[in-house]
């Protein structure tokens, strides 16, 4: 007995212990070097330190950045801002860390997407050292690590990584007899996270209705699950978590017409036929993790081709009998979804076809994010009919082995190869003076304006001090006539930002606002010479808008969080109780 017992210890310690030492093996560049690893990496860094900033002075998130080239920049009202003002308070939680804080994310997506996995696959009745396998795939494929090391895309990575526990999360929830609090818990957090990322948003949302319906459509025995209080559990849980974001995204969806990034459409469609040639059936199909842009080393769109290999085989073996089987109709919309998604990312004209939501993909490869998702549900669902089928099928079970551990080999030696350079503490400070292109400055600033062309040595121009905003409030006394146009440093368009003592009228080339001044106080001033004359006064206030958009989705936003608190707290309360309960009886 004591011997059985140590054998289940070792086997714990090993099937617990290798996802961490893979996620650490997959994340080391993160975890024990200062490289900057790529710009993008270090810009999402910079903005959560921002955010941290902001949220230390006013102790709630902002809508604007404040950097020397602009004030009130609506950056985090238009991408990301629950998640940087999450990330941000963490930060300051650690201690003023937002490194640590950023890092920390990053490991925690890696272990949503496998966790969300074993998850699923537990519940679909595999054994552990087989739960594994589809979580493995996932985490170690080339896209997902291009994610990182290559784009450094921090939200479209959280996104995605959510998926998976969000699917776990939400069936577990649905099929219990009640609501259990991790469950509940991890349902929350991950709606949360992945709703930060607009095309995320779009794109998973649709995918995971998509398979939601073939699966109700195709296979009769998944409708029993469909409970009444299952889906009133699901839906008052996903739904003010998705909620939550209502702060950012009420707005987002109502003024993003304006910005620059949404009224370059055209600019968008040239763009997404122009790289292209990126997911080329040369760079997709390849065993090596080689580069697909010449430029970045770590551009990896490589496709698990073994794995793919693996799945064809299981699928030839299963057009032979029980053709109805529920598990067999879930392999046939795994691996039709799947090449749904991969035919959409290597034809463009598919994609600029459809609503303008989805034609803004900017880069197809993104796409490649659903086609790793159906591959690992393929695998899961095979080694599900593997488990109790006949021989022919556990061999094919057992031949995955050494594919996982190709695919982890491959993982770690892709993530080996990060770009070496800078040093992200020192970039985090020197960034308080990055370009504005490099700020996104571009991006969200006012389309709608008049844009006006700045003229060297224009003698009217007002600056508004970052020191001087305070609780997203600044003003400042100008002495010039009234209907005078100035140049400033205001980033944000009057649906966001409100000024007093003047209007926003206009834009300069680099999204800089334009006001006229308001009416002004005429004042009586004795000049150096003795003579007495006049001079305009004018008091030029800034501070947040107040439009419907931005009152109702903050209003949602707080009903949501006081509603899920309420829900977490009664949860929290039983089980508590349970545990009194139990430890009595005991």
């Amino acid at each position: 007995m004591r011997a059985g017992r140590s054998l289940s210890v070792v086997q714990t310690a090993l099937l617990w212990g290798a996802p961490v030492l893979l996620i650490i093996g997959l994340a080391w560049p993160m975890i024990f070097t200062d490289d900057s690893l790529n710009g993008d990496w270090t810009h999402h860094l910079w903005l959560i330190w921002n955010q941290s900033l902001a949220i230390r002075a006013n102790h709630l998130p902002s809508f604007f950045l404040n950097y020397s080239h602009a004030v009130f920049y609506p950056t985090y009202a238009f991408y990301g801002g629950t998640a940087y003002a999450v990330v941000g308070t963490l930060s300051l939680l650690l201690g003023d860390a937002p490194v640590e804080a950023y890092v920390l994310t990053y490991l925690l997506g890696f272990a949503a997407a496998y966790g969300g996995w074993y998850w699923m696959s537990r519940m679909a009745g595999l054994r552990r050292q087989w739960s594994h396998a589809p979580g493995l795939i996932f985490i170690t494929s080339g896209y997902y690590l291009t994610l990182i090391y290559a784009r450094g895309d921090w939200l479209e990575f959280l996104g995605v990584s959510m998926i998976p526990l969000m699917v776990a999360s939400g069936l577990s929830v649905l099929r219990a007899d009640g609501l259990r609090l991790w469950p509940a818990l991890a349902l929350i957090g991950s709606t949360v996270l992945f709703g930060n990322h607009n095309l995320t948003l779009v794109w998973g949302a649709t995918w995971m209705a998509l398979i939601g319906m073939l699966v109700l459509v195709c296979i009769p025995q998944a409708r029993r699950c469909l409970t009444r209080r299952g889906l009133a559990r699901v839906a008052g849980l996903a739904v003010p978590a998705m909620l939550v974001n209502a702060w950012f995204l009420l707005p987002a969806a109502v003024y993003q017409t304006h910005t620059g990034i949404g009224s370059r459409y055209l600019h968008w469609r040239l763009e997404l036929k122009g790289y292209m040639f990126i997911v080329a059936a040369s760079h997709l199909f390849t065993l090596s993790r080689a580069a697909a842009v010449p430029w970045m080393r770590t551009f990896v769109v490589a496709l698990p081709v073994l794995v793919i290999g693996w799945v064809l085989i299981g699928l030839v073996m299963c057009l032979r009998r029980d053709a109805r089987a529920p598990w067999k109709r879930m392999l046939f919309i795994c691996a039709g979804s799947t090449l749904l998604m991969a035919i959409m990312m290597t034809h463009a004209g598919l994609v600029l076809a459809l609503p303008r939501p989805y034609a803004m993909l900017q880069y197809s490869y993104r796409l490649e994010s659903y086609v790793l998702l159906g591959i690992s549900g393929a695998v899961l669902v095979l080694l599900v009919l593997g488990r109790d089928g006949n021989r022919r099928r556990q061999l094919l079970a057992w031949s995955l082995l050494p594919i996982l551990l190709v695919s982890t080999i491959l993982g770690v030696r892709q993530a080996s190869n990060y770009y070496r350079g800078g040093n992200r503490v020192s970039i985090l400070k020197a960034s308080t003076k990055p370009s504005p292109r490099e700020a996104g400055t571009f991006d969200y600033g006012d389309a709608g304006l008049t844009e006006f062309l700045v003229r060297k040595g224009q003698p009217v121009e007002v600056d508004f001090p970052i020191a001087a905003v305070h609780d997203d409030r600044v003003a400042k006394t100008v002495h010039l006539p009234p209907g005078q146009l100035v140049y400033t440093n205001i980033g944000g368009g009057p649906e966001l930002v409100h000024v007093t003592g003047a209007r926003i009228v206009g834009i300069t080339p680099t999204r800089d606002d334009v006001i006229e001044i308001g009416r002004g106080v005429r004042e009586s001033r004795r000049a150096s010479s003795g003579r007495r004359g006049t001079q305009w006064s004018e008091v030029i206030s800034l501070s947040p808008a107040t439009g419907a958009p931005v009152v109702v989705g903050r209003f949602l936003s707080l009903a949501a969080i006081a509603v899920l608190g309420g829900q977490l707290s009664i949860l929290a309360i039983r089980r508590m109780q349970a545990r009194g309960r139990s430890s009595a009886q005991a």
